[in-house]
């Protein structure tokens, strides 16, 4: 199995902020990464602060070339081509683009015909506005999958221009819904042409339907195999994760290693004890002796002759830790 890796494009789903609000966005798959950067860097460029340097740059040759008629003259014309492209470029402006903010990147313009947005079909109702939202956000889903750098390059976009398609035929249909409502609203419901064109927005729905289903299946496979690779990687990583853990032999010896510790110490415990003539511990008198012990514990043998043994035996929960063997 082999990494295909894909090639960085520019987003086709982009969620913008528009002057009347936030957007998401379908670009037009006929838009290259150079057509892209290159509106991006003029986005980056002010046009007001343009004209006004060019303003104060005339006033100023205007200025310093008082009472020559050639300094006067250029200031003059330098001026009013300001003040024209300015009122071409809001003039054009209002009539084919529209500002979006993407990425902090504000002013960035499209031209009417670059891109759809979601909200431009929720006049269609509420079908077509369930079926646009499903075709952007599969188209969305499947840009940000991992899934992507093991597919054909290719297909991301066939899939962009399969959807922009359908949102074209969407867009073209609007004319005919609005005939087909007003046939409908004139005419005899037998009428031949209130069939004819409820059975054209029909076949444009059913076409448009099918393409958002065939869109939901890359969906579903691309996130199938997004759960294989995830499992995978669980999978590499529990497999050096566990190779980390000490195996059962090691465990093993080192559970016997500690085994003998107890008894060790008590030894060495009862040895001391009996050369510095300490007396004995508490676990070594008798059951109803014993610190905090008002009763025996039920079931307890109390009274042993060897009052070590019977501490050994009974096992108290209010006495302190106790070899099972001595030594």
């Amino acid at each position: 199995m082999h990494n295909h890796e894909s090639p960085a494009t520019v987003p086709p789903v982009l969620d913008c902020v528009l002057p009347d609000g936030y957007a998401t966005v379908l670009l037009n798959p006929a838009m290259t990464p150079r057509q892209w950067r290159r509106k991006q860097a003029l986005s980056l460029v002010r046009p007001t602060t343009i004209l006004k340097g060019l303003c104060a740059a005339g006033m100023a040759i205007q200025m310093s070339c008082g009472g020559h008629g050639f300094g006067e003259k250029f200031g003059i014309g330098l001026v009013t081509l300001i003040v024209v492209l300015g009122v071409f470029r809001v003039l054009g402006r209002s009539a084919r683009e529209t500002s979006f903010e993407y990425e902090g990147v504000p002013r960035l313009r499209l031209r009417w015909g670059e891109f759809y947005r979601r909200r431009d079909f929720d006049d269609l109702g509420a079908d077509s506005r369930e079926l646009v939202a499903e075709l952007l956000t599969g188209v969305q889903v499947l840009h940000r999958s991992p899934a992507l750098a093991w597919l054909d390059p290719a297909l991301p976009g066939e899939i962009h221009t399969v959807v922009w398609r359908a949102l074209c035929c969407l867009d073209h249909s609007r004319e005919a819904r609005a005939l087909a409502q007003e046939v409908a609203a004139s005419l005899d419901t037998t009428d031949d042409l209130v069939t004819a064109t409820r059975r054209a927005v029909d076949d444009v729905d059913t076409s448009l339907r099918e393409v958002a289903r065939h869109v939901r299946g890359c969906v579903v496979l691309c996130r199938a195999w997004e759960q294989k690779l995830r499992r995978h990687d669980l999978a590499a990583r529990v497999s050096h994760t566990l190779a980390t853990i000490p195996g059962q032999e090691h465990l093993t010896r080192l559970s016997q290693d500690s085994d003998a510790l107890p008894r060790n110490v008590f030894a060495h415990v009862t040895a001391a004890r009996d050369i510095t003539h300490s007396g004995a511990f508490p676990w070594e008198q008798p059951p109803s002796e014993w610190p905090g012990a008002g009763h025996p514990p039920a079931g307890r043998t109390i009274n042993t002759p060897n009052h070590e043994k019977g501490a050994v035996n009974a096992k108290p929960t209010s006495k302190p830790y106790r070899p099972t063997t001595s030594s």
